[in-house]
């Protein structure tokens, strides 16, 4: 394993204090069917309908629960012993909770937030005691179109690619105790062109200090910074040239350098870990470059559910295998799908050079309600995994879901929006606002179709014959100027837009449905299924071959890596067993180096 592993990671691990506790364990849990909970006092505590295992949703089978009824409203209790300092302040992180949370220590109402994906802090500080202190949570869930679910279903059943809902925290719950005048965050900027790295701090000073930044290599200190702050600094920057020999982060192949953060004042001090990896990513004549070296990208669809625990990873050691399993058969990262995904798999996908690709959860009704809703919730997952050198592409749209009609959607009566002046608009700012807050990485507006302002064209078909699926797209100009692909009812580009030589990617494609009793239990995946070994491998070949063979292509990302619910197109079931012996599947990944 490698030696920066030791899968008991920070659930932030790329600032990293050595002060942090777990609260995963067992905790109280109440169902508020009737939303009586804070007419009836339950933020004074509550007596328990049952215990509940965080972090796991009560309807998965981790959490001891198990139950997918619908209930919108519910609440959380666990006694917290606290030994409690001066000058010093208790930070509650919820890594996950979906959707409306609020959060009571010991009666009080510290703070409250939106957003299921998002990671939410809440200061306990003023109502902390020395002791035990009672810690209360309430989560209040629906099934409204009109934020980002992703693919938690909206109807009391799954259906079609939509699974169980999620309600409640599903991530990690801890507490951190940091000094008062603390580092808040930091936003840092590695330019390989320009040799050097940009630090942008955030910063709560109540007195003078001392921050130093430090840069390392293999444990060496390499360039060092000192600079004294006044308590009116709130937002500091600091650039370092990064001295010969520049070490790259690359694909299989990463390097990466240590920081330091330490912030100093005469009554305490703030220490933090963190990392960064130098490589640069840019376009140029219709190809993808790398540090420099066309970059031929072979990725897997992830959408990261597990048996019985749904969007929590049972452990770290599964966020590790879901990265080296894929890397072993000859992918070289993902395209992590409709989730944000816990910050310790993008960890392990930095320290193995494992390319990612992060996509905002979608919304589903586009209304005056839903845009800022949506645009709040993607901005945040942008700037919670902007450190990560891992992540070379952001795409806030999928598939034209919260920006058109759901398809086969005749229940869930949607907003019905076509690709108006309005929505591209829209789209084109969500766009633009990401590059002002990146302007290193690429920005998918619509990955599969419609794309209005794309840095690269993205492409999905599931057509399940070989050489059908080579006559649509065996030349650019077929790719890039059809009005509408077979067997689908969009084309590549929103009215209004065309192709400007932007590289083009296949990101998804496949989707063949391999179970033994593929059909049974309404179990599907895309296109005729296969039923045995050597057709599936067959089908593998002929599409993957296909891909390999347009030379004008940077890749592709295949559907998918495992079984999820209903879907049975992973080459992995739920559980993560290989489908088929992975030699073979090694053997064809390996024909396009």
């Amino acid at each position: 394993m490698n030696k920066r592993i030791t899968l008991q990671e920070c659930p932030r691990p790329q600032f990293v204090r050595a002060n942090w506790t777990s609260l995963n364990g067992e905790w109280s849990f109440k169902f508020d069917k009737e939303n009586i909970g804070e007419k009836e006092n339950y933020q004074n505590g509550f007596k328990e309908d049952t215990k509940i295992i965080v972090p796991f949703a009560y309807q998965t089978k981790a959490s001891g629960i198990g139950i997918l009824d619908r209930v919108d409203d519910v609440w959380y209790q666990k006694t917290l012993t606290i030994d409690k300092k001066e000058n010093k302040d208790y930070i509650l992180h919820l890594e996950g909770a979906d959707h409306d949370i609020k959060v009571y220590l010991n009666g009080k109402l510290v703070g409250e937030d939106s957003g299921a994906y998002h990671r939410m802090n809440f200061r306990l500080t003023p109502y902390v005691k020395k002791g035990d202190n009672l810690l209360v949570i309430k989560c209040h869930d629906d099934y409204s179109c009109e934020k980002p679910r992703g693919k938690q279903r909206w109807r009391d059943y799954n259906y079609g690619c939509f699974y169980e809902d999620t309600t409640g925290i599903y991530k990690e719950v801890w507490l951190e105790e940091i000094p008062t005048s603390h580092i808040c965050n930091v936003k840092i900027t590695p330019l390989l062109s320009e040799k050097k790295v940009i630090i942008e701090y955030k910063l709560h000073l109540k007195e003078p200090a001392l921050l130093t930044t430090t840069v390392l290599f293999d444990e060496k200190e390499i360039v060092k910074k000192d600079c004294n702050l006044s308590t009116s600094e709130e937002y500091f920057r600091v650039e370092l040239p990064l001295p010969k020999p520049l070490h790259l982060w690359d694909v299989n192949k990463p390097e990466l350098y240590d920081l330091r953060l330490n912030l100093k004042t005469k009554n305490d001090e703030d220490s933090v870990c963190s990392y960064f990896g130098l490589r640069e990513c840019v376009a140029k004549d219709g190809f993808i470059y790398l540090n420099g070296k066309k970059l031929y990208q072979k990725l897997i669809l992830d959408q990261g559910y597990f048996v019985d625990s749904d969007l929590t990873a049972p452990n770290n050691k599964m966020l590790l295998e879901d990265i080296t399993k894929m890397q072993e058969l000859g992918f070289n990262g993902c395209r992590k799908h409709q989730k944000v995904e816990d910050e310790r798999f993008l960890y392990y996908a930095d320290v193995l050079g494992y390319l990612m690709w992060v996509e905002g959860p979608s919304m589903y009704m586009n209304t005056e309600k839903s845009r800022p809703v949506f645009e709040r919730e993607w901005m945040l997952e942008v700037k919670q995994h902007y450190n990560h050198p891992c992540v070379i592409t952001w795409t806030p749209f999928n598939e034209s879901w919260g920006i058109g009609l759901l398809p086969h959607d005749d229940e869930y009566k949607c907003e019905k929006i076509n690709t108006s002046k309005l929505i591209q608009d829209y789209v084109n700012h969500i766009y633009y606002l990401t590059k002002e807050y990146d302007p290193y990485r690429f920005v998918i507006t619509n990955d599969g179709w419609c794309h209005t302002i794309s840095d690269i064209l993205t492409i999905h078909h599931y057509e399940q014959d070989p050489e059908k699926l080579l006559s649509y797209f065996d030349t650019i100009d077929k790719a890039v100027n059809v009005k509408k692909w077979a067997s689908h009812h969009e084309g590549p580009y929103a009215e209004g837009y065309s192709y400007h030589g932007e590289p083009i990617m296949f990101t998804e494609f496949g989707g063949t449905a391999y179970e033994r009793q593929t059909g049974a239990d309404g179990k599907w995946g895309y296109g005729k299924g296969v039923k045995s070994d050597e057709e599936y491998i067959e089908r593998l070949k002929g599409l993957f071959g296909v891909l390999d063979s347009l030379e004008y292509s940077s890749g592709y990302c295949y559907t998918q890596l495992s079984d999820v619910h209903q879907e049975v197109n992973g080459l992995v079931y739920g559980n993560r067993e290989f489908k088929i012996d992975p030699k073979i599947i090694i053997a064809i990944l390996d024909r396009k180096k």
